[in-house]
Parts: structure tokens; sequence; C-alpha cells
């Protein structure tokens, strides 16, 4: 009897982020009759993977380099087809592992920076993350960061970074990172690399006395609910399609990209809209509850009447209050929610032109159609041949 054919997903830890990466893996693996095999990252060290390699004899390996100490170079996997996910750089060349699916860190810090523009900061500032035996492999927080300052200082607004110090211990960190808040120039967007980052900046925050998002405004990273909606205030964060990560180290096994060169860059796919910002509405907290709202159910059909019939007052008058907190109005925010979400799969998946409309909220997709045609002079389809990310 034939075996199924196999790919192992190396490096697993049971993160939201890496759940995420492995059903995209599956996802593909699905589409070609593959079967894949987790190996956790305790059991994913360099001596054991020749192995797991006759063991199962796999069509290729994905290796998920994100907190893995181990390094797991290409010889290890001789001519098996192997992608990295995340792949840290190396220390002599300063290039990474190839072929590889990585985070495009400099669309993060764009996205940071326009989502703290909306608060009308008088500064800037990014924090790293750093922790000590992982820091060889913290170089994404450091692209991150400067890739924010970078951005911000187009601005010409000043723009500080707050790193980690070697062998520094939690309470020193917490306590120098309360002292470096209290004095930036507020009100001040900070972009925090990750939601374990903003969390520390949170409660920084609260032990300075600093009011969230009135002098601080805060996002971070990944969209890891737990940490994100854990505690007042909420911390709006950056969600990145890591699925669709995992997905593309599959598809590139399963094709002529697995010996490219260059790495696949994965964008954001959104800003998912909190209390520790919330644009020009940041001081009514009634219109911060409603922006997140739409955020999340939008692209379920969410209307402004439905929204409207969950506060007090007429209609009219949630309308002027949101008009006059965020610069525009309800149905404006709700089309901006869902023409996000049909650029991202316009440019980053395959669905089917036809399915898009339902998966973004709009009745039809004459609707969604004449809608993009209005706004960018062309179809969803020619939108896609001219932005498709490949």
């Amino acid at each position: 009897m034939q075996s199924v054919p196999t790919i192992l997903y190396l490096g697993f830890s049971d993160t939201p982020v890496q759940r995420l990466k492995f059903a995209g893996v599956k996802r593909y693996a699905a589409t070609r009759g593959w079967e894949v095999v987790n190996v956790s990252k305790t059991e994913s060290g360099p001596e054991r993977i020749p192995a797991f390699l006759a063991r199962h004899r796999p069509v290729g390996c994905v290796i998920d380099c994100r907190g893995n100490k181990s390094r797991l170079g290409p010889a290890l996997f001789g001519r098996v087809p192997a992608v990295w996910l995340d792949a840290p750089e190396d220390a002599k060349t300063g290039t990474a592992v190839n072929p590889s699916v990585s985070v495009d860190e400099a669309a993060v810090a764009r996205t940071a920076l326009r989502e703290l523009s909306a608060n009308f900061p008088k500064s800037f500032a990014a924090v790293e993350f750093q922790f000590e035996p992982y820091q060889r492999l913290q170089k994404w927080s450091h692209k991150r960061a400067r890739a924010f300052r970078a951005f911000a200082s187009t601005t010409g607004r000043p723009c500080e970074v707050f790193k980690s110090r070697a062998s520094e211990s939690p309470d020193d960190r917490a306590g120098r990172l309360q002292d470096w808040l209290s004095r930036l120039p507020r009100p001040c967007g900070v972009f925090a690399v990750n939601d374990g980052t903003a969390v520390q900046v949170r409660d920084a925050c609260r032990a300075a006395g600093l009011h969230i998002p009135r002098d601080i405004a805060v996002v971070g990273v990944d969209n890891d609910v737990s940490l994100c909606e854990a505690a007042a205030p909420t911390l709006s964060s950056i969600q990145i399609d890591f699925e669709r990560a995992g997905y593309a180290a599959a598809k590139m096994i399963g094709g002529r990209k697995a010996m490219e060169n260059h790495p696949i860059l994965i964008s954001p796919l959104l800003v998912v809209r909190r209390r520790s910002t919330g644009g020009r509405g940041r001081r009514e907290p009634r219109i911060l509850e409603a922006v997140e709202m739409i955020r999340r159910e939008a692209c379920d059909g969410l209307t402004a009447v439905q929204l409207a019939e969950r506060f007090a007052g007429t209609r009219r008058l949630f309308d002027l209050r949101f008009r006059e907190a965020m610069g525009h109005s309800v149905l404006d925010e709700i089309l901006h929610v869902r023409l996000e979400r049909a650029f991202t799969l316009l440019a980053e998946t395959d669905t089917a032109i036809g399915a898009i409309y339902a998966l973004c909220g709009f009745r039809s997709d004459r609707a969604l159609d004449s809608l993009f045609r209005a706004r960018f002079g062309m179809s969803l389809r020619e939108w896609r041949k001219r932005n498709r990310r490949k």
C-alpha cells in the first residue's frame, strides 16, 4: 500500500501565531492530498532531523524559526525541499536562509505609523522586544523599530527608540521604561513591536500615571487576543496574515518556487483597533466602542443603522457625533474596513472574484463592483492583475 506524501512542520509551539501558520500549511497540503506531521520545538533539534527524514521520507519540510534557538540550516535537509518561516539572518553574511517566507517589517512599521498618526501626536516612539536567551533571533524587532523611526522622521516629529539592555532584569526594564515614557513629548504615539511589548508599555504607563490613549497611544503587533483583550484599556494591534505565510511556505514546496533565492514577504492584514488608539475619536468612549464594533463586524454585514441602534439617542445624533470625532461618516468607516478586506483577498489570496463580496460584508457582487469602479476606476479583476503579490 502506497503511503501518503508527508510534509514535516518543524519547530511548532502552541501559540496563536504558530497555530495560524500551521493551519496555512495544512490548507495547502489538503489541496495536494498530503499529510502534515507536526514536530514540536523541543523535538526538532539538529541531532534529530536525520531520523525524522529517514522515518517519514517527506516531500518537503517547513521550518518555523520563530522563538527556536536551534539553527536548522540547509545542510541538514540534503535534497529534501525545505522552506524557512521567519528565518534568522546569518551572522556572517547578514542574509536569511532561503527559500523563506517572512513578515514585511517595513510594511508593519508603515501601518503602525498610519494608525498612530490619527491621534495627532507631538512625537512618536518605538519599543523593542528583547529577551536575552533569544537575543540572536530578535533582529525582526530591531528592523521594525528602525523602519518605524525612519518613516516617522518624514513627518517632522521626533521619534525615540527604547532598547533593552543585556542581562537586564524584568523589574529594571519596567522601571526604566516607565521613566522613559514619562519624558516623551505628549501626546505620543508608541509602536510596540509585538503585543507582549505593548502590554509592558501599558503597565508602565499605568505605573507612571499616564493616560492611554490621551497621553500615550499604543499599537502592538500579532493581535494576540488573550493579551490585547485582557485588561483595560484594550490594545490595538496589527494583525499579520500568518495563515497565508504557512500556506505560501507549503506552496513553495509544491512548486518551482522552492528553489528561488528571495523571500516571500507577508504584509499586515489589518489593524484591529481597540481603546489604546482610536484616531480623533479617542476622547469619546462611545465612538471608540463603535469603531471597534465596525472593525470586528463590518465584514459580517454590519450596517450603519444596526450600529446606531446599539447606542442611546437618535441615529442622526449618533451619526453627527461620529462624524465630529472621526472626520467621516459611519458608512465611510464601514466601507473602509470592507475595502481593506477586499484588497487583502485580491492581493494575497486565490479567492475567486465572485466570492469576495460575501466575505467583505456586501450584499451582492454588483454592489462591491460598482463601489470599486467608482472609487478606483477599474474592476476587481483589473486591480488584482496590477497588485497581486506573487
